[in-house]
């Protein structure tokens, strides 16, 4: 498998040092995909075909990879199961290395943070099925967050992988009826001691962003933007996602998209942070999608909100030097498309 090529030929672990990706590949990337949300035992709607319809050079998925929610390994081993053997999934395996981090329902419940009780156990089920046989760095320390150097110099894409699930304090809830435009049932903590990435995830972002790239594109299960909703989102830890925009401004990240799931719906986010334009690209849907919620308020919303079956597809154009961002259904058709220049992601 070309994921199996990916983990133990082209990447290369490059140990502990604090100014490295955890891994290097040669391998250039002209063309990502992603997805999120993907309940396996909906096979008949997933969008595994059309995605590899579009030859992604890498897919990323994003968390809800499988619908777990259990305390019970064993079950969720199945759950996983389920997941290679659901029909497309092995084609695409096989033809586009695969990168994956978990949100709630893969972790293994519903908005779970640092109290699940099973989350070394989940943790090693999740490396077993994406990882085999593999020592990578984030077998070797807590959590899945990860990072990866990709392609020749002048072309070298950064995927930088958050886990917004392992460290992360309790939100408090609210008593909120839903609405149209509020479908979530969270609000923003004011206690800056509660934390969403943990204090030794912090630091090795810090490191990461130091790391030389021409592109970089860093990976949330959660969206980092959209925040009115009331689900789950980086908004409800506002000293975390300033953090994150300060971190953004320290390294002058240029040519940096954040990439999202977790809401059933897809959505092109732009937000005008200290001197850059960061957009934050959400899919979510691979198997089932939600009209209702993509009708909730986000003003940060560029285009149309998109409830079908979708994935994102994201062309790196080095030559016209430009993002192309495509929001595709289940056939492949493109949805939505939003084309953005390098030399309007630039610090200013």
């Amino acid at each position: 498998m070309k994921q199996i090529v990916l983990m133990c030929v082209a990447m290369l672990m490059v140990g502990c040092s604090s100014n490295r990706s955890d891994y290097e590949s040669p391998l250039e990337i002209k063309r990502l995909a992603f997805g999120s949300c993907n309940n396996p035992r909906l096979y008949n709607e997933n969008m595994f075909a059309a995605i590899e319809k579009r030859q992604p050079d890498i897919f990323l998925m994003l968390g809800d990879n499988i619908y777990g929610d259990t305390e019970d390994m064993d079950l969720l081993k199945e759950k996983y199961q389920e997941l290679a053997d659901a029909p497309g999934f092995a084609s695409l395996r096989e033809s586009s290395p695969i990168l994956a981090i978990w949100d709630d329902h893969d972790y293994g419940v519903n908005d779970g943070g640092r109290h699940y009780v099973k989350k070394l156990q989940s943790e090693q089920v999740f490396l077993d099925f994406f990882e085999p046989g593999q020592q990578s760095p984030r077998s070797q320390r807590p959590g899945l967050y990860t990072s990866g150097l990709y392609g020749p110099a002048g072309r070298q894409v950064q995927i930088i992988i958050l886990d917004a699930r392992y460290f992360r304090d309790e939100l408090p809830r609210t008593g909120w009826e839903r609405t149209t435009d509020y479908v979530g049932s969270y609000e923003a903590t004011m206690n800056p001691e509660l934390t969403l990435l943990g204090e030794r995830q912090w630091r090795w972002l810090d490191r990461q962003l130091s790391v030389p790239a021409n592109v970089r594109l860093i990976v949330s299960s959660i969206q980092v933007l959209a925040h009115e909703k009331g689900m789950e989102n980086w908004g409800h830890y506002p000293h975390e996602r300033q953090r994150l925009f300060e971190l953004l401004k320290k390294h002058r990240v240029s040519n940096t998209l954040v990439l999202s799931g977790d809401v059933h719906f897809a959505e092109i986010s732009k937000r005008n942070i200290p001197s850059y334009p960061l957009y934050d690209f959400t899919s979510s849907g691979l198997t089932h999608a939600n009209k209702a919620w993509a009708m909730a308020k986000n003003h940060y919303r560029v285009g149309n909100a998109v409830h079908e079956l979708n994935a994102g597809v994201i062309d790196i154009d080095w030559e016209a030097r430009r993002f192309v961002l495509r929001i595709i259904d289940r056939t492949s058709k493109e949805l939505e498309v939003q084309e953005i220049p390098f030399e309007q992601l630039q610090f200013d």
